[in-house]
């Protein structure tokens, strides 16, 4: 599970930093793609990731579709949104993406990012699937040669007489 948060939380900063480099590039029309993030948002992507995990276990068992189970990620996306900057906002007194423009909420979510937040809700399924493999156990590729049977397979074989190395090959 440790592994799948931390999964979670670079893969939110990494579409965090695009994300604002391209919005930046676009409304400010800055060339130089200059993205941005906190240090907060790694727990916050990890921890938001893992709830997310549990809400697709409940609506996938009833029998939800996907396109209404995105609209549930959308919603849980909001409200870890919302409750990590209220909690940061009571701990160290700021928040650090406090929203000035758009359609705002304390300064707390943009609703006008639904949309965006809509169609990360839909990809998270796909991601989940992915990063679920982190859970399973390493394959065994490499096998150290020891004594016995493992030890005399691995010794060159016996080359007829006569023949150069180079030639045996």
């Amino acid at each position: 599970m440790l592994r799948r948060f931390l999964a979670y939380g670079f893969v939110g900063w990494a579409v965090e930093v695009t994300f604002t480099g391209l919005s930046g590039s676009f409304w400010l029309r800055d060339r130089r793609l200059q993205g941005h993030s906190y240090l907060w948002m790694l727990p916050i992507y990890g921890s938001g990731g893992l709830l997310l995990e549990r809400l697709h276990e409940r609506l996938a068992r009833s029998g939800v579709p996907r396109w209404a189970r995105s609209l549930g990620y959308m919603a849980g996306i909001y409200a870890v949104e919302f409750g990590s900057a209220s909690l940061l906002n009571r701990v160290i007194g700021e928040v650090p993406w406090r929203y000035l423009k758009g359609l705002n909420v304390r300064g707390y979510v943009r609703l006008d990012y639904a949309p965006f937040w809509y169609g990360c809700g839909w990809l998270f399924e796909a991601l989940e699937r992915e990063l679920r493999k982190l859970d399973r156990p390493a394959r065994k590729s490499f096998r150290p040669i020891g004594r016995g049977e493992d030890a005399a397979a691995a010794l060159p074989r016996e080359m007829p007489a006569g023949l150069s190395p180079a030639a045996a090959r």
